[in-house]
């Protein structure tokens, strides 16, 4: 199997297979305080807008990069 990019593409091979076994980069998800106003520029309150989304996005990447528990030690 050849990787084949276009000759204008900026990724080089090496950057090519790094994405092809690491997978892609993941998104960072801001960390604002509560009280801030929202990234996406709603002018809400971040708590009252994303805060929610964000902490489930959160949760969902720890768990994901946890190794899997194996039963309870005693």
């Amino acid at each position: 199997m050849a990787v084949c990019f276009p000759k204008d593409h900026p990724m080089t091979i090496r950057e090519g297979l790094k994405r092809l076994l690491l997978g892609p980069e993941p998104q960072a998800v801001p960390v604002l305080g509560r009280n801030d106003r929202c990234w996406c520029g709603s002018g809400k309150k971040y708590k009252s807008c994303h805060l929610a989304g964000d902490e489930r996005k959160r949760t969902a990447e720890r768990k994901a990069a946890a190794p899997p528990r194996r039963g309870a030690a005693f």
